[in-house]
């Protein structure tokens, strides 16, 4: 039987404890409940006098202490007391600690549930879902593989390329038409060999990197890519292109697959918004040759969260309510008004 089954069977729990655990049961129900970000933070106020959200394991951290002194007890004393005898009683504190201990995880779960519901309704970002679109026979495993299979930025990994999380949304541009939306968090891992000067055995560096970007749907097949990171683009989007603006050329690459597409293609008015796209963000973007989709992949984390009171001094509902008042997402707000300044 695993060892956290048995810690759930026979579990202490103090009444301080036991009122915090009540806690999080009715944050669950208000996280399944709610309709709206105000009615979260509506159902946060009045909570009642018992609003803590921190366990208290004083109690657990005594009982290993007290297991830890009888082992050096019996091990200065085992000429008085039987070194069995001692290992016994240091065990049986040792278990009743442990049995006693409250994890933190309840209370950090749902605390992210409640983020994620924040999320939905301030922001539209509905995470672990595709957009409808997508939705079908396909499991979400295998719509994703499909996506990457589209765009070689996601070939970056020797060892692996995965989309790790994603949340969906729909933008609406300024005429009125929508555009369904994936943001992603993308990791791959890279092994390198570094030969030693000495001609001896090879050293493997492993390489891991994210990045974060997203699909958005709906757009115009343009066949091109740009990028102000890397000076080389990948296949098919080889061939690159000049523009007459100097100043851009030294700041931002652009490629397409054939001469002749990227002429046709290339006009003065998508230079100036992809230059305004680049102006304050580092990253690639590719706009498919075929398929309707443009994706967009860079180091800026578009799921960071900033609060006026971080996460980690959350110790009631009242500091609960306060960080969920004031949650936001600056960087996705920024990059969605970006985003849709260039595909309008």
């Amino acid at each position: 039987m695993p060892v956290d089954t048995v810690h759930k069977l026979i579990h202490l729990r103090s009444k301080t404890n036991k009122r915090v655990m009540q806690n999080v049961a009715r944050l669950w129900d208000l996280s399944r409940q709610a309709q709206s970000a105000q009615e979260i933070l509506d159902g946060l106020h009045p909570w009642g006098k018992n609003n803590s959200l921190k366990f208290h394991n004083r109690f657990s951290y005594a009982f290993m202490l007290c297991g830890a002194l009888s082992l050096i007890l019996g091990v200065l004393f085992f000429d008085s007391i039987p070194i069995f005898f001692s290992i016994l009683i240091a065990c049986t504190w040792f278990f009743i600690g442990y049995i006693s201990y409250e994890s933190d995880d309840p209370i950090v779960e749902v605390i992210q549930a409640l983020e994620l519901k924040m999320k939905l309704f301030k922001d539209q970002l509905d995470f672990h879902k595709l957009p409808p679109h997508l939705t079908g026979v396909m499991s979400s495993v295998l719509v994703l593989g499909k996506l990457k299979q589209n765009f070689p930025l996601f070939n970056q990994g020797t060892e692996s390329n995965e989309i790790e999380r994603f949340a969906s949304t729909t933008w609406v541009d300024q005429h009125q038409k929508s555009h369904p939306v994936l943001l992603f968090k993308y990791h791959y891992v890279s092994q390198l060999s570094i030969p030693h000067a000495d001609g001896g055995q090879q050293k493997i560096k492993k390489i891991e990197k994210d990045l974060w970007g997203a699909f958005v749907f709906q757009v115009e097949p343009l066949g091109i890519a740009a990028s102000n990171r890397r000076d080389l683009f990948f296949y098919p989007y080889t061939q690159s292109w000049q523009s007459s603006d100097i100043q851009l050329n030294q700041t931002l690459n652009i490629f397409g697959y054939d001469q002749q597409q990227l002429a046709r293609t290339i006009r003065p008015a998508l230079t100036l918004k992809l230059s305004d796209f680049f102006k304050d963000t580092q990253g690639d973007l590719v706009i498919h040759f075929d398929e309707h989709i443009l994706c967009y992949m860079g180091e800026q984390n578009l799921f960071r969260s900033l609060s006026k009171k971080p996460r980690k001094d959350i110790q009631n509902i009242s500091d609960l309510r306060g960080y969920l008042r004031t949650l936001d997402m600056p960087d996705y707000q920024q990059f969605k008004q970006r985003m849709l300044n260039f595909i309008a």
